[in-house]
């Protein structure tokens, strides 16, 4: 998800515990089948739609004709139809938590047929140009990765899963099961020996969207194209871009990444095409809930164009694929995952050979400068100032202070051992 302009995202998730909610259905909705189709089908399930920030879901209003609302828990749903074709709308707000939890919300109250996420991301695919949208193949949460002291990089589980019920995770890359949780008969004794493994406990590194949903989507015709200085931010430039729909991975997690040194480390762990703020959560609620689900992500901004951004003209071309993707929906859903081979040729999975690397070096430098707010207003550390707070991350800033005898220690000092011949005072710390 874009928010402003010439930054593109790697961003860090939060997951927030859905199974604690409980959700009533909203009034006659369910239970009457209040929401007539075009197709003069009463009652027929609808297509959940959710958005994150207010241009997103603007674009999807300006299709629907909208035939009530809905507060539930804190967030307004619109009932109505796309081309006659029942679909609930919702605004989650930005961010992991909020698309969780108002995804969950939208599937237990409305009981849609399928979900999508209707919004907007910043590319990460030299390939994938503003006005371009991305569907979700796969989606990643590339804040999951594991630092190692070596120079490496090593993907992290994104999230764990309890695999019971209507869960549905097919398609999904698993890193490992989970170890089976006491009860209170072991509970005194749990940790004594072994732990077995609990076969319905799944670490996910990746969720796969639903085939059909992306293939359809995939068939919307001509977006239209834009000027190319529009797309690229060059005054100059002549000539247009065609846009285009890719069926590829896209990454969440919120953290702002602008650097290309920075993407491309990032990218060579997760190969993905597009970077926003809520596809994780969004799809570990759909995979709770046991409902077909894809993102469909206009493209507002990219790093190779730093100076643009279209978060307007990427709502209304997500909102264009939402509406062929909602008219041309079959009543019935086929539940089958996604597959690396479903990706558009030009996505970086299928160019790369893979979608999630075992590992991949890095380098990190010094920091050479930070800002900070405090109570006199802004201050920049640099110099002598900055070194004395980088000097507690060198090897020689941890010494391990030692105790001649527990007795002997004074209740406020610590005793440091020192060099043969020196003072062996007590050092306050």
């Amino acid at each position: 998800m874009s928010v402003k302009p010439s930054l593109v995202r790697l961003r860090r998730r939060t997951v927030l515990g859905a199974a604690v909610l409980t959700a009533a259905a909203p009034r006659d909705f369910v239970a009457s089948g209040a929401v007539s189709g075009g197709d003069g089908q009463p009652g027929r399930k609808p297509i959940g739609i959710v958005s994150a920030v207010p241009i997103e879901q603007a674009a999807v209003l300006a299709t629907m004709a909208v035939e009530r609302q809905e507060d539930l828990h804190g967030f307004r749903f619109y009932v109505g139809t796309i081309n006659g074709h029942p679909v609930v709308s919702v605004a989650s707000g930005e961010l992991d938590p909020s698309a969780q939890l108002t995804t969950w919300l939208l599937n237990s109250a409305f009981q849609p047929r399928a979900t999508l996420f209707c919004g907007t991301a910043g590319s990460q695919n030299a390939a994938v140009n503003v006005g371009d949208v991305v569907l979700s193949g796969y989606v990643v949460d590339k804040a999951a990765i594991h630092y190692g002291r070596d120079g490496r990089q090593n993907p992290y589980p994104a999230a764990e899963i309890h695999v019971t019920g209507r869960v549905n995770i097919a398609g999904a890359v698993i890193s490992r099961k989970g170890r089976r949780y006491p009860t209170p008969s072991n509970a005194d004794t749990y940790g004594n020996g072994p732990h077995p493994v609990d076969p319905s406990w799944a670490y996910l590194q990746a969720l796969a969207a639903n085939r059909e949903l992306v293939r359809i989507g995939a068939a919307t015709p001509e977006l239209g194209s834009i000027p190319l200085a529009r797309a690229t931010g060059s005054p100059t430039a002549t000539g247009k871009v065609a846009n285009k729909v890719v069926i590829g991975a896209i990454g969440q997690a919120p953290v702002w990444t602008e650097s290309l040194d920075w993407i491309q480390v990032q990218n060579m762990l997760y190969q993905t095409d597009a970077e926003e703020n809520e596809g994780t959560g969004f799809a570990f609620a759909n995979a709770m809930t046991g409902i077909p689900w894809a993102l469909i992500r206009g493209i507002s901004d990219t790093p190779w164009h730093p100076d643009v951004y279209e978060a307007n003209l990427a709502s209304k071309r997500a909102a264009q694929v939402c509406t062929h993707l909602v008219t041309h929906l079959p009543p019935d859903v086929d539940t089958a995952p996604a597959r690396l081979s479903d990706l558009s040729p030009l996505a970086n999975a299928r160019q790369a050979g893979y979608l999630i690397a075992d590992r991949v070096a890095y380098r990190v430098g010094p920091v050479t400068e930070v800002t900070f707010t405090g109570p006199q207003g802004r201050k920049t550390l640099s110099g002598r100032g900055l070194d004395t707070l980088r000097h507690q991350y060198t090897t020689q800033a941890s010494r391990p202070a030692t105790t001649r005898h527990p007795r002997a220690t004074p209740p406020d000092s610590v005793f440091v051992r020192r060099p043969s011949g020196s003072a062996a005072a007590p050092h306050a710390r």
